[in-house]
């Protein structure tokens, strides 16, 4: 029975195991890649991205004036506005990826999420991946975090009343997440590269430069350190 090929793994793919159809993973590590943008590297915590996100901000501020950066923030401005009604999370499970994308960005919009933020994100997740010698370099992870990390902004609805029990009144709160995993991930952050893809070739470089100046190197670039699958492979062996 064929294996799957992520390291250390060792469950029998997809296919073999009559589970789908993906010839070279496991169901695990097809579904690890419909969270998080790759069969293996995961998104990244929110700690981990404040130092980039933070010096992107910064450089976006410096820099608005510049013709490419003023053109990126003009259409993430339009995104936003753009986006529709802001609906209730309960009511769009069944609703297509695209739709659900603008309500997300209906939801930052409704949330005061400006195109600063989200260009400053897109950059960060952007320097981020570029520095970390373990991450996963390839379009998908990173359109899948950039959606990731603005989801986590403004992703859910919340109420909260008060119900009367007949014997007093008792507080009531309702949270409610829509699902951040499959092709609505995708499909923001598509929106999201398409609107701010150029600034990346005259951003990244200087972001780069002033994090380490600012917070130092990424722990990738420390003695000792060892990539992800390296990490685990000797946790499996001990």
């Amino acid at each position: 029975m064929k294996a799957c090929t992520i390291p250390g793994c060792g469950r029998p793919t997809a296919k073999a195991a009559g589970t789908g159809f993906a010839e070279h993973h496991c169901r695990y590590h097809v579904q690890f890649k419909a969270r998080h943008g790759s069969h293996w590297c995961p998104t990244y915590r929110a700690a981990e991205l404040k130092p980039y996100v933070t010096v992107a901000r910064d450089w976006v501020r410096n820099h608005r004036q510049h013709p490419t950066v003023a053109m990126a923030l003009a259409w993430l401005d339009g995104l936003l506005a753009n986006a529709g009604r802001a609906e209730m999370a309960q009511n769009i499970k069944r609703k297509p990826a695209a739709e659900r994308a603008k309500v997300a960005f209906a939801r930052l919009r409704e949330a005061g999420i400006e195109a600063e933020r989200v260009l400053a994100i897109y950059l960060g997740v952007s320097a981020l991946i570029e520095d970390d010698r373990g991450s996963h370099r390839v379009r998908e992870f990173r359109i899948v975090q950039v959606a990731k990390a603005l989801h986590r902004l403004a992703s859910g609805t919340h109420k909260s009343w008060e119900f009367d029990t007949g014997r007093g009144v008792v507080p009531v709160r309702m949270d409610v997440y829509p699902k951040s995993s499959g092709l609505v991930l995708r499909v923001m952050g598509e929106a999201i590269e398409e609107c701010a893809g150029n600034v990346s070739g005259i951003a990244l470089e200087p972001i780069l430069a002033a994090k380490q100046e600012r917070y130092g190197l990424h722990a990738s670039h420390l003695p000792g350190w060892e990539p992800l699958w390296k990490r685990q492979t000797k946790g499996l062996e001990a």
